[in-house]
Order: C-alpha cells, then structure tokens, then sequence
C-alpha cells in the first residue's frame, strides 16, 4: 500500500467480507461488513467515496482472498480506479504469529491487514 494513502483493507468471507477505513498514520476511522450482493457493493463505494473526499488522498485496497470471494469486488475496486492488493493469507498468518492478537477474528484481521 502507498505510504501516504487512504487505506481500505478487506478481510473476505464466503457470505459476508469485513471492512475497515484507515489513514496513513494508523488511525482506524470505521469498521463495518457488507454482504456479497450489488446494493451492499454499492453502500461500501459510497462510504470509501466519502472518506474520500474528506482525506483527498490516494486510496489502496488490500484484501485477503478466499477460495475466489473476493470476486466481484475485487474486479469492481479497480473499475472504481482504486489501488489493489491481495494480502496472502498464509503470510497473514505468520505476521500474526510475530505479533500476536488474542484471537482470531475478522475484525482483528481486518486491522491486521491495515497494519
């Protein structure tokens, strides 16, 4: 992810992907998860939009992919001209092992991910 960038990381799910918004100096601004239909697809580029336009900075998307559920977001984020990354789950796992978190959940993956 860009240094200086709005970051959007993206921990994807089989019905449902978790969501968290953060800047550049580790500030989390939400958290939140979206369903795998269109009209939550939707709700979740209205939100980065407005964060968006309230930090003008770049945006970068990493998500951790699963069995092919990031699909059709991820196809969506680069139509929407942001940056995008896939975070490899198994070195996921191991950043995890090197810095522990007290559990194993989709939003501790999420902030993870944005680390």
């Amino acid at each position: 992810m860009c240094p200086f960038s709005i970051r959007v990381a993206i921990e994807v799910g089989s019905a449902c992907h978790w969501v968290a918004f953060g800047l550049p100096d580790g500030k989390v601004l939400e958290e939140f998860d979206i369903i795998q239909y269109a009209c939550s697809f939707d709700e979740f580029f209205r939100r980065v939009e407005a964060v968006d336009q309230h930090y003008p900075l770049p945006v970068a998307v990493a998500m951790e992919g699963f069995n092919g559920w990031a699909r059709p977001l991820d196809g969506s984020i680069r139509r929407h001209g942001y940056g995008l990354c896939s975070v490899n789950n198994l070195k996921l796992v191991l950043y995890k092992e090197i810095f522990p978190t007290p559990a194993k959940t989709d939003a501790i993956d999420v902030c993870s991910i944005l680390e």
